[in-house]
């Protein structure tokens, strides 16, 4: 059966999230790899470290963007939620068993309770917000759809001065780095006004010179704090921060450079069902501890020539790698719902 076109998933966001979650794993790679523990200005890597970092530090505000742009017009799905509720427990008990029994990991209450309940105990935060906000979406959706433009306007610029602008000069309540739900409501809330009325700026070339002056603001700004840490902190805040006015707009930059994309591909389709998947395994707790030092071997590289090309490539051996898994995963989960009767399944539909 061919499927409709209506339920083709648009392969120019699809390709968007590949590369997040690529930027994330290079994220974790700097964070837990130890790269700015280590390496100091003398050194030859140091700017190219922070150099991306402040390039892939947008990843986590795009996956947001591109849900208020969907969601806005979808409906909620109970069995979504379930659905995405099955993957974080699968992997998180699975991952967490097989380093209890190869005795990596010590078997105590605390990691029981975050294996059986990540999303509760906020084992993977992202998750836990991301369920958080879908819940909410029904709501925010009526709020938005019966608002007017230049009401739905309004509310974005608000929402920007206390969440974004105040923040990014430490000069608020709201300082939590953007790890919160009004942050990720206020970017659904951008994401679905993009959807609804879109940008009077078309060409992609202007959004693609946005981003990468915002990467360079960021780092700029990351380089004046860890230069003058006792003085600018108290102008503006860190601008690694997914609240950070450049690392915001950064991402809207990079959203709209996507979305001017006209391509379909089932193969990044295909491969784009495995973005969550590849999160959970590579941000399980566990794996962190043991994937950036003892099996990527990040510290070998710190001072190499090839450090760039390490990164990089470990970032795209690390989702291959977590592709592959999700992939019989996924094939496990079918043969499992297959087992459950319909009438179950059709009353979460």
């Amino acid at each position: 059966m061919s499927p409709n076109k209506s339920t083709i998933r648009d392969s120019n966001f699809e390709l968007l999230r590949l590369v997040l979650i690529l930027m994330i794993i290079c994220l974790h790679y700097f964070k837990y790899g130890g790269v700015f523990h280590t390496l100091t200005p003398s050194d030859s890597n140091y700017y190219s470290a922070y150099g991306l970092e402040s390039l892939f530090i947008i990843a986590v505000d795009c996956f947001i963007l591109i849900t208020g742009y969907y969601q806005i017009n979808g409906k909620f799905k109970l069995k979504k939620v379930i659905g995405l509720w099955a993957q974080v427990i699968f992997y998180s008990v699975t991952i967490s068993s097989i380093f209890w029994f190869t005795g990596i990991e010590p078997l105590t209450v605390p990691t029981i309770l975050q294996a059986f309940f990540p999303v509760i105990t906020g084992t993977y935060w992202f998750v836990t917000l991301y369920i958080v906000l879908y819940l909410f979406s029904p709501f925010i959706n009526i709020a938005l759809q019966n608002m007017k433009k230049a009401d739905h306007k309004k509310l974005i610029i608000i929402s920007a001065v206390f969440f974004v602008i105040l923040p990014s000069i430490n000069f608020t309540y709201f300082t939590d780095t953007g790890y919160s739900l009004y942050n990720f409501v206020f970017l659904y809330c951008v994401g679905a006004y993009i959807k609804k009325y879109d940008l009077p700026i078309k060409n992609p070339t202007y959004f693609l010179v946005g981003y990468l002056i915002c990467s360079f603001l960021i780092f700029s700004g990351v380089m004046l704090l860890r230069t003058f840490s006792e003085t600018p902190e108290y102008f503006f805040a860190d601008p690694w921060n997914y609240n950070f006015i450049f690392v915001e707009f950064g991402a809207i930059c990079l959203f709209m450079v996507f979305k001017s994309i006209k391509i379909q591909s089932p193969t990044i389709n295909f491969m784009a069902t495995s973005v969550f998947g590849i999160y959970l395994i590579s941000n399980h707790p566990f794996v962190l501890d043991v994937l950036y030092s003892n099996i990527l071997h990040c510290a070998d590289y710190y001072y190499s020539p090839l450090f760039v090309w390490h990164v990089l490539f470990s970032g795209i051996g690390v989702l291959v790698s977590c592709l592959i898994i999700d992939f019989f995963r996924k094939k496990l989960f079918l043969i499992l719902r297959k087992l459950i009767p319909k009438s179950i399944l059709s009353s979460f539909s």
